[in-house]
């Protein structure tokens, strides 16, 4: 493998290295819903359950939190990746 496509292969993998984080948060953040919310009503709804006290105890906001930030590093990573995948192949 030539040198030049490590960094968009290195890129690429820690962003699926972070979204992997991401749906292990947010499947830690399930397990702190408050008694009574069911999936459905603090998830698959509009707003996401986004830092709703109504629906997840403290824990689980916190979890949402790790989540949230780690998705977000994810795409970067990733929109890194297809950057610099793009000038690997110009370059060639």
């Amino acid at each position: 493998m030539a040198p030049r496509y490590f960094i968009p292969i290195a890129l690429g993998l820690a962003g699926f290295a972070a979204e992997g984080y991401a749906i292990l948060c947010e499947r830690r953040m399930q397990r702190h819903r408050l008694p009574g919310v069911s999936y459905w009503a603090a998830t698959l709804r509009r707003d996401g359950g986004w830092q709703r006290s109504d629906l997840f105890a403290p824990e689980g906001l916190a979890w949402q939190k790790a989540a949230a930030r780690s998705a977000f590093w994810g795409i970067l990573l990733w929109s890194l990746a297809a950057v610099a995948w793009t000038f690997t192949l110009l370059a060639a």
